[in-house]
């Protein structure tokens, strides 16, 4: 009996070690440069977040993160690249509204799915848009913005960066809220063009990225009528939301958020979250981050996933409603 007794503690304790050794074998998070892809050209707000966060999380995770630009087809390519990518946390994506709520539902072809086929990591921030007329409009608040489409009937044009941008479905939605609303939506090639027609007064309104257009409104070349935002915005106080316009429930923001391909380790979900929020408080990252006007977010995986889904549904609404395609 003693004998088996020993023979039993042994081969427990050479199990308990060989576990041992098995920890010990596996490599350190991260052990090598994580990729965090951008579907968007470089330049504008979606980079600087990309490699602002990039800079801040790597300093967090005691790595470094390199931020890989994979743009086209709506930026679905960068995504798809990510969704089809190794599980293992060495490549990342910097989602957004477009990614995964706006494109997946008006592309005629897409081959991944935005609420299944990533895992969530955390939310990098939100940016809302504000709408804006010429300088020389007559319009000057919004209940003169509604009167003026109304009585241009259907007449008036209103510019966006492009076809199922969220500066198009925001006015979309407007359009969808007030009854008897309507106006010609001309789609410009990028933000730059839309931007050039308004102070142009090529037409009479868009919806745009606010950090985009303070610069404009501060100068005078544009008027800020409301924002977009649930709240007012610090670097537009004096400027009123939509809701307290009178529109009930118009919140419409773009966001950024971090993705792994599905099945990804939840350990490792959470180290990248961890880092992510720690990030957030970083004042060099704040600095650049506020200025650009994107409002910071702290959220866990689950939030990030829930999020993700509620903007799916509110953006495939405008969608359908607004039976909006791209050929």
């Amino acid at each position: 009996m003693k004998l088996k007794h020993c023979l039993a503690s042994l081969c427990v304790a050479a199990c308990g070690l060989l576990s041992l050794q098995g920890h010990a074998a596996e490599p350190a998070y991260p052990s090598r440069p994580i990729v965090l892809v951008v579907p968007f050209p470089p330049g504008g707000i979606t980079d600087l977040t990309a490699r602002t966060f990039a800079k801040y999380m790597g300093e967090q995770l005691g790595g470094s993160i390199i931020v890989e630009n994979k743009p086209g087809a709506g930026a679905m390519i960068g995504a798809n690249y990510v969704a089809k990518a190794a599980p293992d946390g060495y490549t990342l994506l910097l989602g957004t509204n477009v990614t995964h709520a706006i494109s997946p539902q008006l592309m005629p072809q897409v081959h991944y799915d935005p609420l299944t086929d990533f895992a969530p990591i955390g939310i990098f921030g939100k940016n809302g848009n504000v709408l804006i007329v010429p300088p020389a409009s007559p319009v000057h608040n919004f209940q003169e913005f509604i009167a003026y489409l109304k009585d241009k009937k259907g007449q008036a044009i209103g510019a966006s960066p492009s076809v199922g941008s969220s500066s198009h479905l925001a006015a979309e939605l407007l359009k969808q809220k007030v009854p008897g609303l309507s106006y010609l939506h001309v789609p410009y090639n990028g933000p730059s063009a839309s931007m050039s027609a308004v102070i142009g007064r090529q037409v009479d309104f868009m919806f745009t990225n606010i950090g985009a257009a303070v610069s404009q409104i501060q100068a005078g070349s544009v008027r800020a009528i409301a924002v977009t935002t649930a709240e007012r915005v610090p670097q537009l106080p004096d400027v009123p939301t939509v809701i307290e316009s009178g529109i009930p429930g118009f919140d419409i923001v773009g966001w950024f958020a971090a993705f792994a391909p599905k099945g990804t380790p939840p350990q490792i979900v959470q180290r990248l979250n961890d880092a992510l929020n720690a990030a957030q408080a970083n004042p060099e990252l704040r600095k650049v981050l506020d200025a650009a006007t994107l409002e910071r977010v702290d959220a866990t995986p689950e939030q990030t996933a829930d999020f993700v889904k509620s903007e799916y549904r509110k953006w495939g609404d405008i969608i359908r409603n607004g039976h909006i395609t791209v050929n």
